[in-house]
């Protein structure tokens, strides 16, 4: 009698164990992996977030402290406006807007609902170190070297310690060989600008004390989930990403100790913001993407704060 030889090959229950156990093996590889792309993408997250928020507050607080300088005068009404426009030259130098209204623009950009508007104004040397005024000729004229890049149509305040004028500049006299130039403020109009003198008289004769410098405005504010700036001309511009909100509180100094005695939100009472010494900035930084957070959008967040000194008032 003849019997069946061995079977050889593995059996469907053998099969089926090596497939299930394949598959164990497979999904615990896939696990791995989901996780680290999970890691990587929160560790990415995180870096933007970090970026963003140290960049934005590092420039911020560089601004809000050398807000409100306009040389070393003193008393901010002895600065004379000789423009034929409204110029932020002596204005306080701290102002903002809190909790903006739904649909408030700047240049055309729809600011955050509820965040804050942060406007800063001072006056920089544009020459570097060289802004000091010459002795001026015995017809007065305002002279400076001819290395201060001062052009002409540019807005320029001048100011000793005690008198300071702001005016377009009409026209620079001298030639390129010139050690220096003198600087002219007419009446007359100005090729390429809109901006002209409606006063050719300064209030003082400015010599060796005085200094030349270039006025400034900036407006911060939040628009479609970046931080925006706008300068006095009118020009706008994103600087960083991903900052979802500003909240401004200011520290005034209310009885002229130099010293912060109350915190508050933006004024537009000129006197109220003349009083601020100190500026706590508070910035929500968002992730641009999905970052496996527990938000509804799966975004991560994180909130910056800091308080910074104005450095052209009070002592903190």
């Amino acid at each position: 009698m003849k019997t069946l030889s061995s079977n050889k090959g593995l059996s469907l229950i053998e099969l089926l164990i090596g497939l299930l156990l394949s598959s164990l093996l497979l999904l615990g590889v896939l696990q791995i992996f989901q996780s680290n792309s999970d890691a990587i993408r929160m560790q990415n997250a995180f870096s933007r977030v970090q970026e963003s928020g140290r960049f934005a507050m590092d420039m911020l607080s560089r601004e809000v402290r050398q807000a409100g300088y306009w040389g070393c005068v003193a008393d901010q009404s002895k600065i004379t406006n000789r423009l034929n426009t409204a110029s932020s030259v002596g204005s306080e130098g701290v102002m903002g807007q809190d909790n903006v209204p739904a649909g408030t623009t700047v240049d055309g950009k729809t600011v955050a609902e509820n965040s804050d508007i942060l406007i800063l104004s001072g006056a920089k040397d544009p020459c570097g170190g060289a802004g000091r005024l010459i002795a001026p000729s015995a017809s007065g004229e305002l002279q400076i070297q001819a290395s201060c890049p001062v052009v002409t149509g540019a807005v320029v305040l001048v100011a000793n310690c005690e008198d300071g004028d702001v005016f377009a500049v009409t026209e620079l006299t001298g030639d390129e060989d010139a050690e220096v130039h003198v600087v002219k403020h007419t009446t007359d109009d100005i090729v390429g600008s809109s901006v002209k003198n409606s006063s050719a008289e300064l209030n003082a004769i400015y010599g060796v004390e005085a200094q030349i410098l270039s006025p400034y405005q900036k407006t911060f504010f939040i628009s479609d989930g970046s931080l925006f700036v706008e300068d006095q001309d009118k020009r706008s511009w994103e600087l960083v990403p991903g900052v979802e909100d500003m909240q401004i509180t200011y520290g005034r100094d209310t009885t002229g100790s130099g010293i912060i005695d109350t915190w508050g939100a933006a004024s537009s009472s000129d006197t109220v913001m003349a009083q601020v010494v100190g500026v706590r900035l508070e910035l929500s930084i968002q992730s641009d993407t999905d970052a496996g957070a527990t938000t509804d959008d799966g975004r991560l967040r994180k909130l910056y704060v800091s308080t910074v000194k104005v450095r052209n008032r009070g002592s903190m």
